[in-house]
């Protein structure tokens, strides 16, 4: 008899997020954001290669598929805090979110579906960069010179970390009611985490020493001199930690495909993800919809 009943409760909670998910995805196709932002990944996926071909041809340096084919990486983010911002924020204006919770449908199950949406519409914008890189990049350019392995795992990893941005911003939108707020807090938060990467990563990047030249006469010496700013010990530990883990210094990492803990980054994502879930449902569930 229990086990019928767990039958039942899992059944009839697969075909509430089924319902709700078909609902999002049906408002995902008609979504003028999210196709604007698939046609801007479609658009930097042709001019990446094309652009690097170019180059090529005029400097006559050896450009790479490897070279920026990551490289949507330091824009994903953005991408998706607008996406998400008003995904998330146009069911609130429109009083949809509300009206689930009045006929019945469980919050946990609103939450997931708006979360599951948003990562499947990061997910695709991903996807719209790498195919035509691919498409175009490898009769210009030639196939990876990295190891099959790196670049799954990279890729990997650039989904894991499109899948986190989205968690994160699906949590901010899904605890304001105020679209605008929303929005700006996003957006905001997508660059302070992008600026924060690269200011971890600049401090990583410091030398340890630094030559200095004294010119006397006719004469020049030269010395080696500590740098100040150079991170050593726990302090590096944790400066490199913060780096791999953030979504900012991760975005960095990918975009270059140089990272000292490459399989960890994936992992990290999942973190994010799990935590901000758990936060958001946390007080989702216990919000007060107007």
């Amino acid at each position: 008899m229990k086990a019928w009943k767990a039958t039942m409760l899992v059944w009839w909670g697969v075909a509430i997020m089924t319902k709700l998910l078909s609902a999002n995805f049906f408002r995902l196709k008609k979504n003028k954001c999210f196709w604007v932002c698939m046609i801007f990944m479609l658009a930097a996926g042709v001019f990446f290669p094309v652009m690097r071909y170019v180059d090529m041809q005029k400097s006559g340096t050896v450009n790479t598929l490897d070279n920026g084919f990551f490289a949507c990486a330091l824009f994903i983010g953005v991408l998706a805090s607008v996406f998400c911002s008003l995904f998330i924020g146009t069911e609130y204006s429109d009083g949809t979110i509300r009206n689930k919770v009045v006929v019945g449908q469980k919050r946990s199950a609103i939450y997931l579906s708006n979360l599951i949406t948003c990562a499947a519409a990061g997910v695709a914008m991903c996807l719209a960069f790498f195919l035509p890189y691919l498409g175009l990049g490898m009769p210009l350019l030639g196939f990876f010179t990295a190891d099959v392995k790196v670049i799954l795992l990279f890729t990997l990893a650039v989904f894991a970390l499109c899948i986190s941005f989205n968690a994160i911003f699906t949590m901010i939108a899904m605890l304001n009611q105020n679209k605008a707020v929303v929005a700006v807090t996003c957006i905001l938060s997508a660059f302070v985490l992008l600026g924060a990467g690269a200011y971890i990563n600049a401090r990583l990047d410091e030398p340890k020493t630094y030559p200095s030249y004294n010119i006397s006469g006719e004469e020049t010496a030269s010395t080696v001199i500590e740098n100040p700013d150079y991170l050593e010990g726990t302090e590096r530990d944790v400066y490199q930690f913060l780096y791999d883990f953030f979504p900012g210094g991760q975005a960095v990492q990918c975009s270059t495909m140089e990272a000292v803990h490459p399989p960890m980054l994936p992992v990290y994502s999942a973190v994010i993800v799990v935590l901000t879930t758990g936060l958001g449902l946390f007080f989702f569930r216990r919000k007060d919809l107007k």
